[in-house]
């Protein structure tokens, strides 16, 4: 057996090796994508389709607050970051308020919040949401996800999503919805602000607590007035 053909033999076999591995790290690679740290574009992606899919099995869920509410605690609250939110629409007034101040506003706003996305929800007709891109900041730290929803007859609706990684647990959280160029942050900004100065910090407060008792008695209401038809 001659010495090129030797050669010639474990030249192959070394290239062989190599493609082997090769095929072998595109095959794992995207395991290894799906098991690594989640992504803005994953966190929006999955609450979305968990709401809606649940939304699609039990349509009666649109139209019952109650029931539609703890869906969206379930799904969606636990990926929005009250606080830098709050801190956000605040602005400056935000380092005027207590500790206490500040855990009140954060309690209050998020319900308001909830409670607005539920109406929004209840409106929902199988409307297409498409996802355009997701991009992070060069330290890391903020992503944004870019979506519209598309409804026939209708103009596409843009709702971006800005998201920010926690420090303790790295997980991406919302933090603003931006809505046809318009932030929900600064949406709320020039009212809260108004509040303040005609009433304080303790008046915006009051007046957060005032219209989420309110709503939640329309809920206890209609509750009631279900629960009247079906005995």
């Amino acid at each position: 057996m001659s010495t090129e053909f030797l050669t010639s033999l474990a030249m192959k076999r070394r290239a062989r090796k190599t493609l082997d591995r090769y095929a072998l790290v595109l095959l794992v690679w995207p395991v290894l994508a799906v098991a690594g740290e989640v992504q803005p574009m994953d966190v929006i992606r999955g609450a979305s389709e968990k709401v809606l899919l649940q939304l699609n099995v039990e349509p009666g869920i649109r139209n019952d607050p109650a029931r539609l509410i703890p869906v969206i605690q379930e799904h969606i609250a636990p990926h929005v970051d009250f606080t830098t939110l709050s801190r956000l629409t605040l602005g400056k007034h935000w380092r005027q308020a207590t500790p206490e101040q500040r855990s009140l506003l954060i309690r209050e706003f998020g319900i308001l919040l909830i409670r607005s996305y539920s109406t929004a929800l209840a409106a929902y007709n199988n409307q297409e949401i498409e996802y355009l891109s997701s991009s992070i900041s060069n330290d890391g730290r903020r992503g944004t996800v870019r979506t519209r929803i598309v409804e026939a007859g209708r103009a596409p609706l843009a709702v971006d999503y800005s998201l920010r990684q926690s420090k303790k647990d790295k997980d991406w959280k919302i933090y603003d919805v931006t809505i046809e160029g318009v932030s929900l942050a600064i949406n709320y900004r020039s009212s809260f602000a108004q509040e303040i100065r005609d009433h304080g910090f303790d008046g915006l407060i009051e007046t957060l607590v005032a219209r989420n008792t309110a709503a939640a008695g329309k809920i206890a209401a209609s509750q009631t007035t279900a629960a009247s038809y079906v005995e």
